[in-house]
């Protein structure tokens, strides 16, 4: 018995072969994706999501997608499930550390080990940040961070210079350095301002030479509520002061304490000293009522702003401080920032041949560690 094929069936066997081998070309040439067993997901409430784990942290899990550029936070509560094809070093609780690729996420506890059969459990909450294992073995900077988890710290760096009828010179740098680790909070702060300025024919002349510290020690009471100790301490050649210091103990209170948002105030007394050159020394009695805000801003960018009012307590409207200081930074390129800073004092009752207000401002490069 001989059997025909109907031509239209000829036609629909052909066209389906013609697509199997385009579908086979594609598949060898890397045109259509093929899943990768190692590859990264993250499974959230509503679907899952196919890209890069970069890093983890108590907030929730940072993924970098397929779809785009850019890392997104996915917060733990829309998480049911996690892995990574890198090895991270996460740092959690309070001296921990736990190596290895990430297996999933079990009870709010996420599974960090060599392999699934080795994992550590660590609570989410706890963890305190990560960097990828690479990083780790090839940054010396970044294993300074893991060793001093909870310190950073920054250098400033401003110099500017003219040639013309006046030539001018300026100079300013900075040193920051800052611990938070619940419930303590400690800040120290080095700033030195220098200018001169020569006229054509007149020998040059300073113009600011200013160096002010200061340095403070925050301890909670509650969530909102803490206790401060704080110093600072200036010398400024333009303004004929040797030395002022005025170290105050008080508390204060986060009126908003976000995490990308902080704004609180202080209050306590204190003790102003202020010697002069010449000899002439000034001391009295405060109360410090002081504000300050930190903020972080778009594209990775912050603003702080601090001021304080150190009135004495015997003549609040005839003698008096108030001191205010600003920066705003914008992140460059890895560990360099670009920053400008403002440093204002207002001494209401200066020495004679003197101002009131010493204003300063800068705008350089900023070495973030």
């Amino acid at each position: 018995m001989n059997y025909k094929l109907n031509p239209k069936r000829k036609k629909s066997i052909a066209d389906k072969i013609l697509v199997l081998i385009f579908l086979s070309a594609c598949l060898a040439a890397g045109v259509l994706p093929v899943p990768d067993a190692s590859a990264a997901e993250v499974f959230t409430k509503d679907q899952g999501l196919q890209g890069s784990v970069v890093g983890v942290r108590a907030e929730g899990v940072e993924f970098e997608t397929i779809y785009g550029k850019g890392a997104i936070v996915i917060p733990w509560v829309d998480v049911q499930g996690i892995r990574s094809d890198k090895e991270f070093l996460i740092l959690f609780a309070e001296a921990d550390t736990a190596v290895g690729r990430i297996w999933g996420l079990e009870d709010s506890r996420l599974l960090v080990g060599e392999s699934y059969e080795t994992v550590m459990r660590i609570p989410v909450e706890q963890i305190f940040r990560s960097i990828t294992r690479d990083q780790y073995d090839t940054s010396r900077l970044d294993r300074l961070r893991v060793r001093y988890r909870y310190w950073n710290a920054n250098f400033d760096l401003a110099f500017g210079f003219t040639d013309a009828t006046t030539n001018t010179t300026s100079l300013s740098s900075a040193l920051e350095l800052r611990r938070q680790k619940k419930p303590l909070d400690f800040f120290f702060g080095g700033y030195y301002f220098f200018q001169s300025s020569k006229k054509s024919g007149e020998s040059r002349v300073t113009d600011e030479n200013r160096l002010l510290g200061r340095a403070r020690l925050d301890r909670d009471l509650s969530d909102r509520t803490f206790a401060f100790g704080q110093i600072t301490a200036e010398y400024d050649e333009i303004q004929n002061l040797s030395l002022r210091t005025d170290p105050v103990v008080g508390v204060g209170y986060r009126f908003v304490d976000r995490e990308k948002l902080m704004i609180s105030g202080r209050s306590g007394p204190g003790y102003v000293y202020q010697r002069y050159f010449g000899g002439d020394v000034e001391d009295y009695f405060t109360i410090l009522f002081g504000g300050d805000l930190e903020a972080e801003l778009p594209y990775g960018s912050k603003f702080r702003l601090g001021t304080e009012y150190l009135p004495e307590i015997s003549d609040w409207q005839g003698n008096y401080l108030i001191r205010t200081f600003a920066d705003w930074t914008m992140p460059i390129i890895g560990w360099l920032d670009f920053k400008i800073a403002v440093f204002d004092t207002y001494n209401n009752r200066p020495p004679d041949d003197t101002d009131r207000n010493t204003f300063t401002t800068t705008a350089g490069l900023s070495f973030r560690f």
